[in-house]
């Protein structure tokens, strides 16, 4: 989904947002999983959130990454990317982290928590240009 806003006082947002799903299950090993990337390129003026797969994990503490990175084409460069994962146990409780990158750069997000039942959860990814 891209979705792209005009607001009066000349700012332009481009936003894009990835859905996914997360399996809980018994006899299942917990670890780090990565859940996918975005990115925005300012010269193409494109902002892209793109999931990897479904994720399949255990009972026990997780850990959930999403790499982001603005490519922002030098200091003159007015574009601002704004990144958010957030992460959705069994009972709906959300887990999140944000990132505003003024600057070309790359930033993992990262979202722990110890899951308890069994039964699907869910993730975003989102990325917003801002100029």
């Amino acid at each position: 989904m891209v979705v792209t806003l005009f607001w009066p006082g000349g700012e332009v947002h481009v936003i894009d947002a990835a859905n996914g799903r997360i399996v809980f299950s018994e006899n299942v090993a917990t670890g780090t999983h990565p859940l996918g990337r975005a990115w925005i390129d300012s010269d193409l003026n494109e902002t892209v959130a793109s999931p990897g797969a479904d994720i399949v994990t255990g009972f026990g503490r997780n850990t959930f990454t999403a790499t982001c990175t603005n490519r922002n084409y030098g200091p003159f460069d007015p574009a601002r990317a704004s990144f958010t994962l957030t992460v959705r146990d069994v009972g709906g409780r959300p887990y999140s982290e944000s990132v505003t990158l003024d600057r070309a750069g790359t930033k993992t997000l990262s979202v722990s928590f110890v899951a308890e039942e069994a039964g699907e959860g869910a993730f975003r990814i989102s990325a917003t240009s801002i100029r």
